[in-house]
């Protein structure tokens, strides 16, 4: 059950309000069910199951989809509302907020939105993000109106001021790089870093800095390295001319998720202002934020850099079918099998790609329940082993013929998933297992 690809809404009800703890923890854990279902499960009695929902499963084409924003503040206030000694909870306050960190999966808006939460507890966790929170926000918790919190967001302002001394030169150390990226380097190790013999990665980290001297910037945006001087061009203080200025090279779409980590935030101007920048990567920006209006929204979605494209078929609603499949044609990063999950993503009319060029596109062929069963037998004997699985889980594939894939040492697993095995052979699958029945 935490693996299904199409579970039936009926189905999910009775999930969600099941007895047994581990029917609720493979739904929350299932990649395929919609994000706005599993996050029900994120105010269940049994924290063992939140904690399952909110680090989700793998999905086989990418990360897990993230849970809706409503779910993640819904959750945030069942906790802070709860207590240490909360019946069956098992954890207390402190600690169920110490797992919510935990969850690598968890999107970084969510947690800087601690700022606004109006719980004191969360404003004084946000300053834990304090290098990555804009000057306004952390004025907001400078001034907080809760004097615990003033005095954190103080005591962590007064650090991140404090010059950075006894930096770890070794050619791989994560802490100092972190620290390169964020702290105020002393004049003599700024140099270092873009003059002299500092490992010579430790100059991109120094590029995001918000406390290099401007004359030291100004260097970098002329580096050897392009990975340095597009980070350079994406520094927040800079004007659109001046960015206009750098020799930048816009990173390889391998991986938009990779690509976009290091990115900093315009300072000035809204999404809406950073969807006209002239620099892709700005517009990649304002094509994962939120507030967009349509009109930005149809013009990112046309936008000639490929990223700006995928990143606003992805994040914004809306998008329609044709331009959602187009998105998918272009792009061949790791993480491209996402976009198949967007609502409104095509499925009739997908068998037309099964002698594509492309395995991905021939892929898709699942998505189609029209598909000729010829079709579909076909690519079961496709070059590629992904498209061959994929077509296992075709739930044309009946009878006889889907009975005989689960004697399949490679396709048998797929086969096993197929919607169209009946539930007979399910238990009898079931039963050798050894898993018992649930009456």
């Amino acid at each position: 059950m935490a693996e299904v690809e199409h579970l039936p809404q009926d189905v999910i009800e009775v999930m969600v309000g099941h007895s047994d703890r581990r029917v609720r923890v493979a739904l929350g854990s299932n990649p395929h069910v919609d994000p706005v279902q599993r996050a029900r499960l994120l105010t269940d009695p049994d924290w063992r199951v939140v904690a399952r929902t909110l680090r989700g499963g793998r999905h086989p084409d990418g990360d897990p989809r993230p849970l809706p924003d409503e779910g993640y503040a819904r959750f945030l206030t069942w906790v802070m509302s709860s207590r240490s000694d909360a019946g069956d909870r098992m954890l207390t306050q402190d600690e169920m907020l110490q797992e919510f960190l935990a969850a690598r999966d968890t999107p970084s808006h969510i947690f800087r939105s601690f700022v606004r939460r109006p719980e004191p507890e969360l404003r004084s966790m946000a300053c834990g993000w304090w290098e990555v929170l804009p000057p306004d926000e952390r004025r907001a918790l400078i001034h907080d109106p809760v004097r615990e919190v003033r005095e954190r967001a103080a005591r962590v302002e007064a650090d991140v001021r404090r010059r950075l001394t006894g930096i770890d030169w070794a050619p791989v150390n994560r802490g100092s790089e972190s620290a390169i990226s964020c702290r105020l380097l002393a004049r003599v190790d700024a140099e270092r870093i873009v003059w002299g013999d500092a490992p010579a990665h430790y100059r991109y980290y120094a590029a995001g800095n918000p406390h290099l001297p401007v004359d030291l910037v100004a260097v970098l945006g002329r580096d050897p390295d392009p990975a340095v001087r597009y980070r350079v061009s994406m520094r927040p203080e800079l004007t659109e001319g001046q960015r206009a200025g750098i020799d930048y090279r816009v990173p390889e779409l391998e991986d938009l998720d990779d690509a976009m980590r290091y990115d900093a935030c315009p300072a000035a101007g809204t999404p809406e202002t950073w969807a006209r920048s002239a620099h892709p990567g700005v517009r990649r920006i304002a094509a994962c934020s939120g507030g967009l209006s349509g009109e930005a929204r149809d013009r990112l979605v046309r936008d000639p850099d490929l990223g700006v494209r995928v990143l606003t078929c992805r994040h914004q609603a809306g998008v329609t079918p044709e331009l959602l499949l187009r998105a998918y044609r272009d792009y061949r990063g790791r993480d491209r099998g996402r976009l198949t999950w967007r609502p409104g993503f095509p499925t009739r009319g997908l068998a037309r790609f099964a002698d594509d060029p492309d395995p991905g596109m021939r892929e898709l062929v699942l998505r189609d329940p029209d598909a000729p069963i010829e079709v579909v037998v076909r690519l079961l004997a496709d070059p590629e082993r992904c498209v061959r699985t994929a077509l296992a889980r075709h739930p044309a594939l009946a009878g006889e013929r889907l009975l005989a894939l689960l004697d399949d040492p490679e396709l048998g697993p797929c086969a096993a998933a197929n919607p169209a095995l009946p539930v007979a052979v399910m238990h009898r699958i079931l039963d050798a297992a050894g898993v018992p029945r649930v009456p």
